[in-house]
């Protein structure tokens, strides 16, 4: 069995737009004289590779904390789909049968429809991983986050995918435990039959 990575390291992942830098600020560093090295980290919980909690775009719902864990383990399809696309069901056609979990190697910067984002949810998508920073355009983020969330499809952004041919897997992506909050950072992995 091979593991495979799919993680950005934190401070080299593309950011959001609107989002502030990841700053690791160190505290004590072994190097200077103390006994060990210890930072802290300013950022926020949608940076680098993370999961998105049903309450970061549905009033009322859920936090990070309490996502069903299930949703992040499990069999999972890798799709390249056209870069700097808008997808629309016709990028799915004939791709979708069998699959619970999605991952998106659109390069980084393919978003869905309201249309795609629609299809995917009857298609019975559990967990949507993206490797762009949102599975929506900047102009439209609130209805296809709602579309997916509301339809309790995890959601989990920012990941790297350039390494990995299309085909099934198996996928660990937990999400740290932030409680109550609307996302968290995530270490997600593939795993490759041999």
């Amino acid at each position: 069995m091979k593991l495979i990575d799919i993680s950005r390291p934190l401070p080299e992942a593309p950011k959001y737009p609107t989002a502030p830098e990841t700053v690791f600020s160190p505290v004590s560093r072994i190097e200077a004289g103390d006994e060990s090295n210890f930072c802290h980290l300013f950022t926020n919980t949608h940076a680098g590779t993370h999961a998105d909690a049903f309450r970061h775009f549905v009033a009322g719902a859920c936090g990070i904390g309490e996502m069903p864990l299930s949703l992040y383990y499990g069999p999972i399809r890798v799709l390249s789909v056209p870069e700097r696309t808008l997808l629309t069901p016709a990028h799915f056609e004939g791709r979708l049968s069998g699959a619970e979990r999605l991952a998106l190697h659109g390069g980084g910067f393919s978003y869905l429809t309201p249309e795609a984002a629609e299809l995917l949810v009857r298609a019975g998508i559990r967990c949507l991983v993206t490797d762009a920073w949102s599975p929506a355009p900047l102009d439209n983020e609130k209805q296809i986050h709602q579309l997916l969330l509301q339809a309790q499809v995890a959601i989990v952004e920012n990941v790297t995918l350039e390494h990995v041919p299309d085909g099934d897997y198996q996928l660990i992506a937990f999400p740290a435990n932030f409680g109550r909050a609307d996302g968290a950072p995530v270490r997600a992995v593939l795993l490759q039959e041999d």
